[in-house]
C-alpha cells in the first residue's frame, strides 16, 4: 500500500495553459501531478500522439500532459503565473515518446530498441539538473545504460 504522502503527491490533475499577452486564450485539460512510471505509461498510451510533454520545476515538481493538448511555456505561465524566460531558466522541459521504427536510422540499427522509452530534455543544460530533482525522471535516468525492454533513451537538445 502506498504511503500518505505518496498517494497525495502522485495524481491526475487539472492543468491549464495561457500565454502572457493580452487577449490569449485560457485552456484548461488534464494532465498528471508527479506521476510514476505506469502513470505516465499510462497517459502516453492514451494519447493522441503516444507522447506526453513534461515540465519539472527546481523543488521536483512534475506535470506531464498530451503534447496536443499545450506547450511548455504556456503551461508554466498558466500553472505558476511566471513567464519562462531564456536567461534564468528554472523549469526542465521535456517530452516523452516511445521509441518507434521511423524513429530508427544508422546510429540505433538494432530493432530491440523499439518500444522503450525516450525522454528528450529540450533545455540540456538546465533542464537536465532539474529533471533529476523529480524521483521518477531520476529513476527512469539510471535505466539509460540497462539491456532490453527496461532501457532508457534519454537525450537532450
Amino acid at each position: 500500500m502506498k504511503s500518505f504522502k505518496h498517494h497525495i503527491t502522485e495524481k491526475a490533475a487539472k492543468l491549464s495553459a495561457t500565454f502572457p499577452y493580452k487577449g490569449a486564450e485560457w485552456k484548461e485539460f488534464r494532465g498528471l501531478e508527479n506521476p510514476n512510471e505506469k502513470e505516465i505509461i499510462t497517459a502516453m498510451n492514451k494519447s493522441r500522439m503516444k507522447e506526453l510533454r513534461f515540465v519539472v520545476d527546481g523543488k521536483g515538481k512534475m506535470w506531464a500532459w498530451d503534447s496536443n493538448d499545450a506547450l511548455h511555456d504556456a503551461v508554466i505561465f498558466a500553472q505558476t503565473g511566471e513567464k519562462y524566460k531564456e536567461t534564468y531558466r528554472n523549469y526542465a522541459k521535456g517530452m516523452i515518446s516511445v521509441v518507434n521504427p521511423d524513429d530508427l536510422d544508422d546510429m540505433y540499427p538494432d530493432m530491440e530498441m523499439i518500444g522503450n522509452l525516450h525522454i528528450l530534455i529540450l533545455n540540456s543544460r538546465i533542464g537536465l539538473k532539474m529533471a533529476l530533482k523529480n524521483k521518477t525522471m531520476k529513476a527512469l535516468a539510471k535505466r539509460i545504460n540497462a539491456k532490453g525492454d527496461e532501457r532508457v533513451f534519454w537525450s537532450d537538445v
